[in-house]
């Protein structure tokens, strides 16, 4: 019988060459809300989510060990390799960090005096339900996407 976290890295490694990032969370309807209007976080998108690797299906058992008390559904944030790179290469081109390019609203400062950021819903692959290890995929999720502050040096 194959682990939680086997199951969620075999679904993972069958959607392309991304860079992972899982978010727990409580509610069913936050889970869909993520879906319809994308993710936000504060400062980094490491302070909000765990980058996982799918071809290590321990580190994913291991985090959804670590994680279990924030919910049972986890948001997967799947954006392709190529496209984080074209945005840490413009980033660091530019003098301003991966998240400004990420976000698809205007950053604003948060109760914590820390940025909020918005990922787009098309840079979310789903989530997954760790109670019954049910997937659900994003509808919105675009392998192609690439962020309207991405704007290539001509």
């Amino acid at each position: 019988m194959k682990s939680k976290g086997e199951i969620l890295a075999n679904i993972l490694s069958n959607h392309g060459n991304c860079y992972y990032f899982l978010h727990n969370t409580k509610e069913k309807n936050v889970a869909e809300k993520i879906l319809n209007e994308g993710f936000v976080f504060e400062n980094q998108l490491p302070h909000s989510s765990d980058r996982v690797n799918p071809n290590e299906p321990i580190e994913i058992t291991y985090f959804l060990f670590q994680r279990k008390d924030y919910g049972n559904f986890t948001i997967i944030i799947a954006i392709p390799k190529n496209t984080y790179e074209l945005y840490t290469q413009y980033s660091n081109d530019h003098n301003t960090g991966v998240e400004e390019i990420l976000s698809i609203a205007d950053p604003y400062l948060g109760d914590n005096d820390e940025y909020i950021y918005r990922i787009s819903p098309k840079h979310i692959l789903g989530y997954f339900n760790i109670k019954s290890t049910e997937f659900i995929k994003n509808e919105k999720w675009d392998p192609d996407f690439i962020s309207p502050n991405y704007i290539p040096d001509e």
